[in-house]
């Protein structure tokens, strides 16, 4: 059974997981309580109702206090977990870049220690090597089948994220703020009309084109914002059980959402259940970028007839 905020349409992520209201309030992760991971023994809260939390899970530690001479966190739920059994989440520090006036002649490097070769072939040793969500600028986008050139040799397109300028769907006027995402790149741009203003890397989702684990290929517009939304898929059996407490920035866009990912690094490939995962950075600049906008002191939003959410594609 599907748990909403009242003032919104009824919206379901991948898998229609639960959302469900904030306790307390969110505030942004810089500012606001801390995320932990389950670990890998799991843990079972502590009250009345014990409730056994899985390894992998997300959780938002809002205060500790010692009971019984055991350190204890409080979740953002209002669940209290033995700080034992969790481990601090290491959010990705990647984040995208704003182009300014530079058009889109870069990639980003998505494996950790990629060859750079001599030539456009990955047979010979390799002249240097680059560390992952490395920056570079291509000396071209046009090469043998295979190969980018950089500004020391070549590498290979299974090591590099490459974002290109895509065209601007009809519906959007020539001033109008838009989000293309390329499923084939992983990467996001967001545009103003025909101009490209920022772009980054993404995770969308690990099925096949139109799978339940897929991200939707389309045209979709933003439906709602909440500046947290918690999600989970544990009223459903036969898949692997996920729970992320007080997910941030998050933007739906039908059954799925653009939103910050605290519990992983992978960003550059597929990794998510249909969502559209983003670093926390990213997160917070593309929540501020979309409509509509939050008013001082909200905590979410709902697009409506006259205040339209900004167009997502998916390609």
């Amino acid at each position: 059974m599907n748990r909403v905020l009242a003032a919104l349409p009824i919206l379901a992520c991948a898998l229609a997981c639960n959302q469900r209201t904030k306790m307390p309030a969110f505030s942004p992760p810089s500012q606001g309580p801390r995320y932990y991971i389950i670990g890998k023994n799991g843990t079972q809260t502590i009250g009345r109702e014990p409730r056994k939390l899985l390894p992998g899970f997300g959780v938002v530690v809002a205060e500790q206090r010692l009971l019984g001479g055991e350190l204890i966190g409080r979740t953002s739920l209002g669940r209290d977990i033995p700080m034992k059994d969790l481990r601090p989440a290491t959010p990705s520090r990647f984040s995208g870049v704003h182009l300014d006036h530079r058009g889109l002649d870069f990639g980003w490097v998505v494996k950790e220690g990629a060859p750079v070769y001599a030539q456009p072939e990955s047979e010979g040793k390799p002249v240097s090597r680059r560390a992952r969500y490395a920056r570079l600028t291509l000396a071209s986008q046009e090469g043998p089948q295979g190969f980018y050139r950089v500004a020391d040799g070549w590498m290979s397109d299974n090591d590099l994220r490459v974002p290109r300028i895509s065209p601007r769907p009809p519906v959007v006027t020539d001033t109008e703020p838009w989000i293309d995402v390329d499923l084939a790149t992983q990467t996001l741009v967001a545009y103003f009309g025909d101009k490209p203003v920022f772009a980054t890397l993404v995770a969308t989702g690990v099925g096949a084109d139109g799978s339940p684990l897929s991200t939707p290929k389309g045209i979709h517009r933003i439906r709602a914002k909440l500046l947290a939304a918690t999600m989970d898929n544990l009223d459903h059996t036969g898949v692997a059980p996920y729970s992320y407490e007080e997910v941030p920035f998050t933007q739906y866009i039908g059954r799925v959402a653009l939103h910050g990912a605290f519990w992983h690094d992978q960003f550059g490939a597929p990794r998510s259940h249909g969502c559209i995962n983003l670093t926390l950075a990213d997160a917070e600049w593309l929540f501020g970028f979309t409509q509509p906008s939050l008013a001082e002191g909200e905590q979410e939003v709902a697009a409506t007839e006259k205040r339209q959410g900004t167009l997502v594609r998916v390609r």
